[in-house]
Formats: C-alpha cells, structure tokens, sequence
C-alpha cells in the first residue's frame, strides 16, 4: 500500500501575513506532489475586544488575522475550491482557531456560526497575557525578551505558564464544533536559539500532563514542521521525543506543513 499523504494544516491568500499566494495554486502543488487530503485552516479572526488587549497595535492591525468582515467570503470560495478539486484531491475547510482566554464565549458564537461547514480544525495558542496586555508568543524574539520575560521571571517559567494555557484551551467549552486537533503544541520554542533552550524536569512533565489529556479526550496533535525552518528554532512543533512518545500513547500525529505560500507546501 501506497503512503496516505495528508497535510493538515494550511493557509490562504485570505492571512495577511502570508505570502498572498492563492489557495489554488498550493493543491496544485499538492495534487503534483501526490497530496490525497488537504486541510484548509485559516486562522480565524481576533475580536476588537481581544486586540484592545493586544501590543504592539501599529504592528500587528495589518498583519494578523483575516477580519470578520471577510469570513463569509472565507467559506464561500473555500467550498468552492473544494468543490472544484473534489476529483484530484479530498479538500477540507475549517479553521486555526486561537485560543482567547478572554473572549471564549466569542469563540464559541463564532465556532456555532460557521462550524456547520467546517470539515476540519486545528486549536492553537499564539498569545501570552503580559504585565498589562497581551502580546504573540511567535512575533519576534525581542518582544518576548522585553514584554514578557520580564512578568515570568524565567524562561522556564514562561513555559510553563504556556503550557497551562495551552492546558485550558484543551478544556475549554468552545461548543460542539470545537477543533480536537491541537495546533503547534510546542509553539513557545519558537524563538530558543535567541532566548535560550529549556530544560526542565517540570516543563517536561507539564508537557506529559498534555500528552495525557489529549489521549484521555482522544484529541490529536498538530506534527507541524513550519518550526524547522524558522531559524532561532530548526526544530518540529512538537520536537521528535514528544511526537514519539504520542504515538506510544496512541495520540494521533497530523502532518502539518503550516503552509503560507506554494514554497512551503511538502517542507521537509
């Protein structure tokens, strides 16, 4: 038997941090690299309740997330896509949807409109409350360095407050169309090689206290490879230890290019 190549984790000329490349042209990559199943994920919107939360805001109005204005227009064309390429490839649509400690009922509205024509979904954490706002774990090295090690005291301790979240994103109440795939799990690694590598016996456990929620709600992970091109990381998310030691537990592994433009599709 042939292998089943999925990618599960993609985006679209609808993310304004990406290349703008169109989603048609990354399946033709796809099709012509023998792809059988691709997940369309974009990320979903940030509420204006959330962004007033959010630094730096000259930086991130234009490059964060598609806004809601744009969602139905989202759906539409991907159904369509899938529509057009249901005879080369399996598309599936849905979202990345981030994890908004503070405007989870939101997320559920959202998840409530638009899950019913959803096929797929990945759940992720991308953002850390600092000492008076909330800021990207995955933006740049520096405002880390700046705007949210200073309010944990340590790398490790950032971690492990990561972790948590990630935690209670997992146990969150975001409604029946709630995604059962968790995003990026290791994402906080991003920037290691400019900050500094943790070792920890606590953060190892924390993230094997994950590994068991996720089999005991028979959740999967997000085996995504986006961080291995990223240069103060050039490691998967999760690394090969933790997306090992989930196949021991049964823990299902989704490939996930985390493709923003045709370059990226089938990275390593």
């Amino acid at each position: 038997m042939g292998k089943f190549k999925v990618d599960g984790h993609t985006h679209t000329q609808f993310c304004p941090h990406g290349s703008g490349d169109y989603v048609q042209d990354m399946i033709e990559k796809a099709i012509s690299l023998g792809f059988v199943e691709y997940h369309i994920t974009e990320h979903t919107p940030v509420p204006k309740s959330f962004f007033d939360l959010l630094e730096p805001k000259e930086k991130l109005l234009h490059d964060l997330h598609m806004p809601e204005s744009e969602v139905d227009r989202y759906i539409r064309e991907m159904l369509e896509v899938k529509r057009v390429y249901k005879d080369k490839i399996d598309v599936k649509v849905g979202f990345e949807v981030d994890f908004l400690p503070t405007d989870t009922n939101w997320t559920k509205n959202f998840l409530n409109e638009y899950g019913k024509y959803c096929d797929t979904g990945v759940l992720s954490v991308h953002f850390m409350q600092g000492s008076i706002d909330w800021r990207c774990v995955d933006f740049d090295p520096e405002d880390v360095r700046q705007n949210l090690l200073p309010v944990f005291g340590t790398l490790e301790n950032l971690y492990l407050n990561y972790y948590d979240l990630v935690i209670e994103s997992i146990n969150s109440d975001l409604g029946k169309y709630k995604p059962t795939r968790l995003g990026h799990l290791t994402l906080v690694n991003k920037f290691q090689k400019a900050l500094g590598v943790v070792e920890s016996g606590k953060v190892d456990q924390k993230t094997e206290d994950i590994l068991q929620l996720l089999r005991q709600k028979n959740y999967s992970l997000d085996y995504n490879h986006a961080g291995l091109y990223k240069p103060f990381c050039a490691q998967t998310y999760p690394p090969r230890h933790i997306a090992q030691k989930a196949q021991l537990y049964g823990i299902g592994l989704v490939y996930g290019s985390d493709a923003h433009s045709v370059a990226d599709i089938k990275q390593y």
